[in-house]
């Protein structure tokens, strides 16, 4: 299921808030600002992606999961979202045992 209507409008609301904030930032490095200034820039960044990812995660909860367990593929969307899971902020995705993933992985609200 692709991403269209409301949730497509608000998550680029969102991502362009982000986008603003973090602009923001760059400009405040290069201005040389206090770095508490910058931090709490930083952190608004963070938290406009943060909400971003929920409504991106709500939104697959609803559609894809729901029917891919539907079509009785929920093993598969399960590792998916095990993957997801499983890989920390830093972009380290060895956390947790390894998972293996479905071969014939399919790509979901694309």
């Amino acid at each position: 299921m692709a991403i269209t209507g409301d949730t497509k409008r608000l998550l680029t609301r969102r991502l362009a808030k982000a986008i603003g904030h973090l602009t923001a930032v760059q400009r405040m490095v290069e201005d040389e600002k206090y770095c508490v200034d910058v931090l709490n820039q930083l952190k608004a960044v963070q938290s406009a992606l943060d909400r971003t990812a929920q409504l991106m995660l709500k939104q697959h909860l609803n559609t894809c999961v729901v029917e891919a367990v539907k079509a009785d593929d929920s093993e598969r969307v399960m590792n998916e979202l095990w993957q997801l899971l499983r890989r920390g902020s830093d972009g380290e995705d060895n956390q947790f045992e390894a998972v293996e993933d479905a071969p014939d992985k399919k790509k979901c609200c694309l």
